[in-house]
């Protein structure tokens, strides 16, 4: 085979506590011979390309507002994982646990 045409990851997204509506970047980069697709998943269900969240060319995902409870009773909270995909094959990352900040956090 051609060396290096499999992919690898190179970046992995990692276990974030998210303050409620700000900005969340999740990381994910890709080594491989192009065209590479990234997709995300959050508990297994694939995100839609929508205003909320954006995938950069490079793998990243932004979520815009991190939000604990949404309008429609969903959450941005769960676990994260990114899909890459050439012609070659597909990777998928680890899970990245995301959870919300607590208003108040106690220290014993």
């Amino acid at each position: 085979g051609v060396c290096g045409a499999e992919l690898s990851l190179k970046l992995e997204p990692s276990d974030i506590i998210a303050v409620q509506e700000q900005p969340l970047m999740l990381h994910c980069q890709v080594h491989g011979i192009p065209p590479i697709t990234t997709q995300w998943r959050r508990n297994g269900l694939l995100l839609t390309q929508e205003r909320h969240y954006t995938t950069f060319i490079n793998g990243s995902l932004l979520i815009a507002h991190f939000q604990k409870t949404k309008s429609d009773g969903s959450s941005d909270e769960g676990d994260y994982e990114c899909m890459a995909q050439n012609s070659f094959g597909r990777v998928v990352s680890r899970k990245a646990r995301i959870q919300a900040a607590s208003k108040l956090l106690y220290y014993s």
